[in-house]
């Protein structure tokens, strides 16, 4: 019998495993109130919908990047290969430790063409991750050629995730994040 009390933050982190894993269309609430433990009804209580529900997912997925990576680059004790290394074992983390890849850019493609009422969250999701690289390379780099380099790099990263997941090999990630440490770090 599925459990009656949990917190929104757990319905939450829950469910962003699923839309990560399976997508929003074949995800139902029915499904997603499974992988939750709760009942159907009980998602009621916190979101209106499952629109509501998985803005509220992509808005989690993004405070969360924005946060890290600016708690990063925002410490001036750090030398940028620590804040590089600290934003490395971010995108790890996020990307390698799940399965199913970036929730964002995955949600993007399945919602493109069909209802893109979910791209002011996405696109505030990218353009936070390639201004946080760009803070990086603005060391070594004009600001033109910065913002440049840095959407590169986040293209190169989410092409790395999408290469990882269909050839089951972690290597297209880690080779993107090396050749974003290699624009970083040069003079």
């Amino acid at each position: 019998m599925p459990k009656v009390k949990t917190s929104k933050e757990e319905v939450l982190q829950k469910v962003v495993e699923t839309i990560r894993k399976k997508g929003i269309a074949n995800s139902s609430m029915s499904d997603l109130a499974k992988q939750c433990d709760i009942q159907k009804s009980h998602f009621y209580y916190y979101f209106e919908n499952k629109d509501a529900l998985i803005k509220e997912v992509l808005a989690m997925v993004n405070s969360y990047m924005t946060y890290n990576m600016n708690k990063a680059l925002n410490d001036e004790s750090l030398k940028t290969t620590e804040k590089l290394e600290r934003i490395n074992t971010l995108i790890k983390k996020l990307f390698l430790t799940y399965d199913g890849g970036c929730v964002m850019a995955n949600t993007a493609l399945e919602s493109a063409h069909a209802n893109p009422k979910y791209f002011d969250e996405i696109r505030l999701f990218f353009e936070k991750f390639i201004d946080g690289i760009k803070r990086l390379l603005l060391k070594s780099h004009s600001e033109q050629r910065a913002q440049y380099l840095a959407e590169q790099i986040v293209q190169d990263i989410e092409g790395g995730i999408l290469l990882m997941r269909v050839y089951g090999d972690p290597k297209y990630l880690q080779n993107a994040m090396e050749r974003m440490s290699d624009h970083i770090l040069s003079k």
